[in-house]
């Protein structure tokens, strides 16, 4: 009888725990912080370098033939030589009428906000967001003239990389979650695809962030089944990104392919330019030296294997190989410096390219590169001592030391992260011919640093308050 009456009581369930959301008074904190954020930001305008025409004049050049209707322009060394992702933004952006750098931090701080409430979901906490969200928001580099205040890329490139990896956490850390609501997942994991595209077109290292997305892929995976998904199922939707980012890059391809005759979206990526480079790097030096893929004693072994490379001698070993040479041993503070080093060989490699008329279409180009692999590979195997393994890459030829330089340059890498480089929130003035800052001015919807150094500290006096909050919070 007890037993009977046992079984046939009541017994209510433990309540459900409420679900986990933000309350007005958080949305309301992470729009004061985004706004306060945005307040400083516009306080720091851009610092123009209109005589720098392989990096900021050449993001604006870029964007102008884009809003011409004319693609990427008439061809030439530089055409292809960084991504369209940020040019593509620029244009946009001069549609909207809005200041460059308001809509850069404006993606960036959305960007921050979906981070933030991903990894707060994961944990279910509030405060999580808040914290991770505010700390995000007051992020130092974009107050330094030297990085945010340029016209680079990097400007984009933080949002896409925060981007990318927030939707990669809501797509397969949370999927379990989301395993019942099929339709949010997979217009995430497409979104997670375009953005990847975009990225993808940004810059040429993109490889780096693909073992973190591969690692939160295989995680959702593994999610998903054991909510009793299909495989097919599971495979479909983490096949929806890869598509749809090839579909983004492809698109940009084809286009390429349609105007210059290429298909490709980088230079620095195609297999010809890689041929051509790695051809050279793989010829043996008399005396290893850090940082040097193409040293004189090279030179003279390549000019004596190929036709294609007697052609760059002119450039290489005279005015423009020096200038190139130059601007690298100031930029390090390297002395004494006889060679060009390797973060601008490319560049006086790509200049000797052209200044040798090779230049004129992407075809031709691409035929020299071959040319140029073909000729100094042929030289290798009839002289097999002065060369190392044939090579199709900008990586450089292994060497010994390379293990201890890795370990103290890892040392140097974490402590700028730990400290941010000690970043002083600063307005430089903006420099380059008159036609150029025009231009910027016109692409980027300003406004700009003035061009004299007492007229642009005379700005920053006008703006105590923010420049004041920006230093004390970096």
């Amino acid at each position: 009888m007890v037993r009977r009456t046992l079984k046939s009581r009541h017994i209510p369930k433990a309540p459900l725990a409420a679900p986990w959301v933000l309350t007005r008074s958080d949305w309301a904190c992470l729009l004061l912080v985004g706004l306060l954020s945005l307040w400083i930001r516009m306080r720091f305008p851009i610092s123009a370098l209109g005589h720098l025409v392989h990096d900021d004049q050449l993001f604006v050049q870029l964007a102008a033939e884009i809003g011409a209707g004319h693609w990427l322009g008439s061809y030439n060394n530089l055409t292809h030589a960084k991504g369209i992702g940020y040019p593509l933004f620029l244009a946009f952006n001069h549609l909207t009428g809005l200041p460059l750098k308001f809509s850069e931090h404006l993606l960036y701080l959305v960007a921050a906000g979906l981070f933030a409430g991903s990894a707060g979901q994961l944990v279910r906490s509030r405060l999580a967001v808040l914290t991770t969200f505010s700390l995000l928001a007051f992020l130092p580099s974009a107050w330094d003239a030297g990085i945010g205040g340029r016209v680079l890329r990097e400007g984009l490139y933080v949002s896409q990389s925060l981007l990318l990896v927030a939707l990669g956490m809501r797509c397969w850390l949370l999927a379990p979650e989301q395993a019942r609501s099929q339709r949010r997942l997979w217009w995430q994991a497409a979104v997670l695809g375009l953005v990847g595209g975009w990225f993808w077109l940004t810059r040429e290292e993109g490889v780096w962030l693909l073992p973190t997305l591969g690692v939160l892929m295989l995680y959702g995976a593994w999610g998903l089944h054991r909510a009793r998904w299909p495989w097919r199922r599971i495979a479909a939707v983490m096949a929806t990104p890869l598509l749809t980012a090839t579909l983004v890059v492809g698109t940009v391809n084809t286009v390429n392919y349609a105007v210059y005759g290429v298909f490709r979206n980088n230079d620095f990526r195609s297999p010809d330019f890689l041929a051509g480079y790695g051809a050279l790097t793989r010829i043996r030096h008399d005396h290893w030296q850090q940082f040097v893929p193409f040293p004189q004693d090279a030179r003279e072994r390549a000019y004596a294997m190929s036709a294609a490379a007697r052609e760059l001698r002119p450039y290489l070993d005279g005015a423009g190989g020096d200038m190139w040479r130059q601007l690298g041993c100031q930029a390090v503070g390297a002395s004494p410096c006889p060679e060009i080093l390797s973060a601008w060989f490319m560049w006086a490699l790509r200049d000797a390219v052209a200044a040798a008329g090779h230049y004129g279409t992407a075809p031709s180009a691409r035929d020299f590169y071959r040319r140029l692999a073909a000729e100094i590979d042929e030289g290798c195997r009839q002289r097999p001592g002065d060369c190392l393994p044939a090579r199709a890459t900008m990586l450089p030829p292994w060497n010994d030391s390379y293990v201890q330089g890795a370990a103290q340059a890892s040392q140097r890498v974490f402590h700028t992260l730990a400290t941010l480089g000690n970043i002083a929130p600063c307005v430089a003035p903006s420099q380059g011919p008159s036609s150029e800052l025009a231009l910027a001015k016109s692409v980027t919807n300003g406004p700009l640093a003035p061009s004299e150094a007492n007229t642009a500290r005379d700005a920053a006096l006008r703006n105590r308050a923010r420049m004041a909050l920006a230093r004390h919070l970096a």
